[in-house]
């Protein structure tokens, strides 16, 4: 494997409400409490405690070589009820900034990831005509108090996902099976986008401020049927392209309210790329766009030319949320060697990769999952909360310090695992 840059940006997520706690004026801390929701009967009101301990794991997060960090303000502690700033988060917030960068970590910032407000649920969320106007306010404030202490900003995570489990799987707040109310949503989100943009950038001229997107692969279940054959290139289209799409051309499509805007309002791509999915065209599933999906499977060789597809986009890219729910650790080493292959053949083929950041960095509250699903580098003790980096901390470790992944250090993590086939003469993948 090449060298990667000397100025790569590797780094991990602390999403705020799964890591933390307390967050008890989000719509998420009521959504939680109906028994039934979260599938292993927990709580977030501890989470990770990461409010309080943030030093301390800002401090093994250097110790484990990171030179960024990916986190996110939490709306509902800024504002916690309509038209009210709580001075104390954004003290909070401004300390987080400050220690990061003593430790010389770059934040990278994102202002809205998955939970809002109570106050903005209550009045329908997303699908409020107010919504946009709620945001861009909280934007300004944000962008006011801390637009110089960091560049790198995403103002709304993953909203096409976000909208499709609130929306259309029903996993979310506020749990309505409603296409028509998911799209109205995804396009008060892609309107706010562009009022942050501009919040952002009237703060900090030379500020970056980019798109996540949650890309997905998939396959038709019968190659030889048109039905499953189209019903994967719209799938395509919508979960990778659709909101890059809206955001480079100033339009949003028709079904979510058509409104015209400034083009090209995005500075980079964040993409986390969750595998390759078999799909079926379903007639029997009208609330999910007609198609019924099976769990993802790595592939490693469609994360590479996705990667390659949206380079025709000409911004940088940092890859930021990949991740592995597991209590095998050798599973997320061999996600961090594939994930540090693909980024590696990327480079040498010329896209503008900048940063990769793992998901995540610490064990936490994983939405309806609670906390049994692990992704962090980092394990987290239930009772004691004392951390415990994994194996694959260490090798993420390796991979930062020296700047590439060695033969010794595979055969140390992950022994028998080889690079996978990410050429069109390679096999694999």
């Amino acid at each position: 494997m090449n060298t990667f840059p000397d100025d790569f940006l590797w780094g991990a997520v602390c999403a705020a409400y799964p890591t933390e706690g307390a967050l008890f004026d989000s719509d998420w801390w009521r959504w939680e409490q109906r028994p039934g929701r979260i599938l292993d009967g927990s709580g977030s009101k501890v989470a990770a405690d990461h409010f309080v301990r943030f030093e301390a794991d800002f401090d093994l997060a250097r110790k484990l070589g990171h030179r960024a960090h990916g986190f996110n303000i939490e709306w509902s502690r800024i504002q916690p009820a309509p038209g009210m700033f709580d001075d104390g988060a954004l003290s909070h917030y401004a300390a987080v900034f400050d220690a990061l960068h003593a430790r010389g970590i770059e934040p990278i910032c994102a202002l809205h990831h998955v939970a809002n407000p109570a106050w903005f649920a209550e009045r329908g969320g997303w699908t409020w005509r107010g919504a946009v106007a709620a945001f861009e306010r909280y934007a300004r404030r944000v962008a006011d108090a801390f637009a110089r202490k960091c560049r790198w900003w995403v103002p709304i995570v993953q909203p096409m996902f976000t909208t499709g489990n609130a929306y259309v799987e029903r996993l979310w707040p506020p749990g309505a099976s409603n296409p028509v109310r998911a799209y109205r949503a995804f396009g008060a989100m892609t309107r706010a986008h562009v009022a942050a943009y501009r919040a952002i950038h009237d703060c900090r001229p030379d500020a970056r401020v980019g798109v996540a997107i949650r890309a997905r692969a998939f396959v038709p279940r019968d190659p030889n049927s048109p039905w499953d054959v189209k019903a994967v290139q719209r799938e395509e289209r919508r979960c990778n392209h659709a909101l890059l799409d809206a955001w480079a051309q100033g339009r949003l499509p028709w079904c979510a309210g058509g409104a015209k805007f400034d083009a090209g309002c995005f500075d980079f791509v964040s993409v986390a790329f969750h595998g390759q999915e078999t799909l079926h065209f379903d007639l029997r599933s009208l609330t999910r766009f007609f198609r019924r999906h099976t769990a993802p499977a790595a592939a490693p060789k469609r994360f590479a030319e996705l990667l390659g597809e949206l380079a025709a986009y000409d911004v940088p890219f940092l890859v930021a949320g990949n991740g592995l729910a597991t209590n095998d650790d050798a599973d997320r080493r061999r996600r961090l060697l594939d994930d540090a292959a693909v980024i590696d053949h990327c480079l040498q083929q010329g896209i503008n990769v900048q940063g990769y950041l793992h998901y995540a960095l610490l064990d936490g509250f994983e939405w309806t999952h609670g906390l049994a699903a692990r992704c962090g580098l980092v394990h987290v003790a239930r009772d004691t909360l004392a951390r415990t980096p994994n194996p694959s901390a260490y090798l993420f470790k390796d991979i930062i310090e020296n700047g590439t992944v060695r033969p010794g250090t595979v055969a140390q993590f992950c022994p028998g695992w080889t690079p996978p086939g990410l050429n069109r003469a390679e096999e694999g993948g």
